[in-house]
């Protein structure tokens, strides 16, 4: 009979969760423009080798208007990536090589002669960068001191202080270049003008082989849909009116908060409050792009090309990210929930025993004693509704992790890397999730179902809560984890159980 019990509670649970499961079908990309990115991507990187991340982030830092700065040793292609960008802009296009000796007018245009005889300090800035929708600003650290301070507000505000006025310029994207990093701290506010950064190095022996049977010769480029920026433009203008219907949830802005307390304690490095606040704005586009009306955590992966001050830092950023991108990790809601369990199901139990199973007040069980069982019952629907909560984020996480390497600004390579150290641990999180929903469910119906005898009741609460907590299963991939991932998953006793069901197999 206590068999009969424990199977309608199943039963029972089983149903509820499967009836209020999230769907998650259709998420990863469904926005109608994605072909067009896709398209501009593939004309950018088209018979350049291993220079698929560039390529994407060249793309992103025009549909989000923000400047890309590419470090590293001549010859990598940072000028021809550049270069392609200009048949992309729907407008004036400018480009020029720095050196110490640069002046403003190589860069901002000529004073006019004709305003000088007026006595007024005006440039003509056509075909120069104040006019221009896109550039590429090769050798950049090298600008000296005459040119900073208006490149500054040309980068910034998008504005260029000509003849006592301030006007506006169209610039969509700047493409930065160098060498080097700047030694100047003075040029440190040049360099926190480019949100996205990406260091540049040559290929690899493979990639080598691969260059030498490239069938595009010196000069030549690949054919481009002649409509590609109008097409655009449209892009860009929907992606900027559809930002402010894209949220960024707290697990997003925790996870940034803590990827700055790490960047500061542990690398020594510092990120602006103005760079945090434009990488929201990135992480906004990303989902938009998608077609999504919020900033998941995969989204995230993009901070490893936003937040490095030396190149060597993006290693150690990317390493955090994937230790702490799985949802709910940061907050031990798990270990919370399995504690607070433990105490409602024994404190469910010891009901049970008093009022001999009623949880109805039939059979004589007292008010005081039904209040105290109520009382249960509602803590028990607000971690059901929590767990649910957290189980629904990690589907969703799981489901954006499958089709990663679908994702338009991530490069196929970190896309594959990511997912095979991401998916376990969000599956493994998620069948912790799993099981404490379904014992959190599973006591509320034991102690709530009118089906159930009241002389069974205690039994089946005591067998489905395993007060012993011997009987813990693992799924296969939990299994099949390493050890410094069990580590990152479960604590104390929970993984203890894992060591001991590894040891089984």
């Amino acid at each position: 009979r206590v068999e009969d019990a424990i199977e309608l509670i199943n039963d029972v649970t089983s149903k509820s969760i499967s009836q209020k499961k999230l769907k998650t079908e259709g998420i990863e990309l469904r926005w109608s423009k994605s072909k067009v990115i896709l398209d501009t991507i593939s004309f950018v990187e088209e018979g350049l080798v291993e220079r698929d991340v560039e390529a994407r982030l060249v793309v992103l830092g025009m549909i989000s208007e923000e400047h890309v700065l590419f470090i590293g040793p001549p010859g990598t292609s940072k000028s021809e990536i550049g270069r392609r960008l200009s048949q992309l802009c729907g407008g004036p296009f400018f480009q020029r090589l720095f050196t110490r000796f640069t002046t403003p007018e190589e860069i901002f245009g000529p004073l006019s002669l004709r305003a000088l005889e007026n006595d007024e300090y005006v440039r003509c800035t056509d075909g120069y960068l104040p006019t221009a929708t896109v550039a590429f600003l090769d050798e950049i650290f090298k600008a000296n001191s005459a040119i900073l301070n208006t490149l500054l507000t040309i980068l910034n505000e998008r504005k260029f202080d000509n003849g006592g006025r301030r006007v506006p310029c169209p610039l969509k994207c700047v493409i930065g270049a160098s060498n080097e990093l700047p030694e100047s701290e003075e040029l440190d506010a040049l360099l926190d003008r480019f949100l996205l950064r990406s260091y540049v190095t040559s290929v690899s022996d493979d990639g080598l082989m691969e260059i030498l049977s490239n069938k595009f010769s010196s000069g030549e480029l690949p054919d481009v849909d002649p409509n590609i920026s109008d097409k655009l433009d449209d892009v860009v203008t929907e992606i900027s009116t559809s930002l402010g219907g894209v949220s960024m949830g707290e697990d997003v802005c925790v996870l940034i908060r803590d990827l700055r307390a790490f960047l500061r304690e542990e690398l020594d490095a510092y990120v602006s409050d103005r760079r945090l606040v434009k990488a929201s704005r990135l992480l906004r586009a990303s989902a938009a792009s998608h077609g999504r009306d919020r900033v998941d955590l995969v989204d995230c992966l993009l901070l490893q090309h936003v937040l490095w001050q030396i190149p060597e830092q993006r290693d150690a950023i990317r390493e955090w990210l994937w230790d702490n991108l799985t949802p709910g990790k940061s907050d031990d809601s798990a270990e919370q929930t399995n504690f607070l369990l433990q105490g409602l199901a024994s404190e469910s139990l010891e009901m049970a025993k008093i009022t001999m199973g009623d949880v109805t007040g039939e059979a004589g069980a007292r008010r005081s004693d039904l209040d105290a069982i109520d009382s249960i019952r509602k803590e028990l629907e607000e971690i059901e509704r929590l767990t649910r909560q957290r189980s629904d984020e990690l589907d969703r996480h799981i489901k954006l992790l499958n089709g990663l390497t679908d994702h338009l600004w991530i490069g196929q390579d970190e896309a594959h890397a990511a997912k095979q150290h991401l998916l376990p641990l969000a599956e493994a999180a998620s069948a912790a999730v799993g099981r404490s929903l379904a014992d959190t469910v599973s006591l509320k119906v034991a102690i709530s179902s009118d089906d159930i005898d009241n002389d069974l009741r205690a039994s089946a609460i005591e067998i489905l809560t395993n007060q012993d907590g011997d009987d813990v299963v693992f799924t296969e991939r939990e299994l099949q984890m390493s050890l410094k991932e069990a580590k990152r998953q479960y604590k104390g006793e929970h993984l203890r159980k894992w060591k001991n069901a590894r040891k089984e197999l």
